[in-house]
């Protein structure tokens, strides 16, 4: 795939930010492992990331970097990849539904920065459901909760304490 406006691929891209971000000595943090997003990304494959273009590291404080990007209008930027039939952003690595990564995590979006996996929090996502379905992924479901505690902070009734096993 080349790029829309400089005629580099993709891959060409990638590694030119890759060395850029070895040269200003920036440390890319992985996602938490424990997160559902690192064996998902369906969100990455199926909405385009688009973002204020002050965002972009062309910006004093911008930290997405620019040559990942492309211009959408005056005032908007979005992520390579994302147009077209099969979005996915240029950023994502590995594949999805199995095991992936951003490889601009700690550079990413606010609009990446503020999607929410379902349930984070006890909050449902109705977006994170959709992609994920999109990519034949079964809805996230939220963490089984513990028992309520009676007044006081003491286990009900119905809950057994531990002298009661």
């Amino acid at each position: 795939m080349t790029g829309t406006r400089t005629g580099l691929t993709l891959a060409a891209v990638a590694g030119k930010v890759k060395r850029t971000l070895m040269d200003t000595n920036t440390e890319i943090q992985p996602i938490e492992p424990t997160s559902p997003c690192t064996c998902c990304g369906a969100c990455c494959a199926y909405y385009r990331c688009s973002f204020y273009w002050a965002e972009a590291d062309c910006a004093p404080g911008g930290t997405v970097p620019t040559a990942l990007t492309e211009k959408l209008n005056d005032f908007r930027q979005a992520m390579r990849g994302m147009s077209g039939s099969n979005p996915r952003c240029i950023a994502l690595e590995g594949e999805i539904g199995k095991s992936v990564r951003c490889t601009i995590y700690d550079l990413r979006s606010s609009v990446c920065r503020d999607f929410a996996v379902a349930w984070e929090n006890g909050v449902p996502n109705e977006r994170c459901d959709k992609a994920r379905l999109a990519w034949g992924l079964v809805p996230l479901t939220p963490p089984a909760s513990p028992p309520p505690a009676a007044a006081g902070g003491q286990p009900s009734a119905e809950a057994p304490t531990s002298s009661q096993m």
